[in-house]
């Protein structure tokens, strides 16, 4: 029996498709990669002698950075009806990655009596900025901009400790990862209509994630080979 013309249409309507081929491959590298990765950092901590904290930290900077990549790639692959909710949980994982990372940092690098009161003030800040993606979400990008560049530079304070602390490869894997996370988040705020238009399976937004990854790689470095 032949199908009608309506039916035809119908299946092509439900027929799957990427929504955003580039920014969701883009992040499916940096899931896998989080999935991977993760047994073989906290094996190595744990063969260097770390500390049951040392592994503590270590495990929630890789979680956090699954999470982060699980929720965009979710977000950039799927285009459902209730997608907002998605959006939602990839804003709000960034506020995740960032407390994430400072993690281990305040955990097995800064002195307890600098490294404790910072843990809690970038938790509570990840968690109220949460809050604010849960409700405002498509608020204008340069004020996620800001919110997530500025938490992340929060450590400022606490630079010149670490200056000394860390070997210079280990800041510089720091800094690194700092600065390429910025690029990104400023290049997040960007609109780069032409750019986008020009290349539109790999526009800015894809770039914005690829220093996401750059930063990120450059912070796993670091917590492999100077958290123990």
């Amino acid at each position: 029996m032949p199908h009608s013309p309506g039916s035809s249409a119908s299946s092509q309507n439900h027929r799957f498709s990427v929504k955003d081929p580039g920014s969701a491959l883009t992040h499916l590298i940096g899931f896998l990669a989080g999935i991977f990765l993760t047994p073989l950092i906290l094996l190595h901590a744990s063969a260097r002698g770390a500390a049951f904290s040392d592994l503590v930290g270590l495990g929630i900077f890789m979680i956090s950075l699954i999470l982060l990549y699980g929720a965009s790639t979710t977000y950039h692959t799927f285009a459902i009806p209730r997608r907002q909710i998605l959006k939602k949980l990839d804003h709000m994982m960034i506020f995740v990655l960032i407390a994430g990372s400072y993690t281990p940092i305040c955990l097995s690098i800064l002195p307890q009596q600098s490294g404790r009161p910072l843990l809690i003030v970038i938790w509570s800040i990840a968690f109220l900025g949460m809050l604010f993606k849960l409700f405002f979400v498509h608020c204008p990008k340069w004020i996620s901009s800001v919110l997530y560049i500025g938490m992340g530079w929060a450590c400022i304070f606490v630079i010149p400790r670490l200056f000394v602390i860390l070997p210079t490869t280990g800041f510089l894997l720091l800094f690194l990862g700092g600065l390429a996370y910025t690029a990104g988040g400023v290049l997040y705020a960007q609109k780069l209509t032409a750019w986008n238009m020009r290349h539109p399976f790999f526009g800015s937004h894809e770039i914005f994630h690829v220093f996401v990854l750059a930063g990120s790689l450059c912070h796993y470095l670091l917590m492999y080979h100077y958290i123990v």
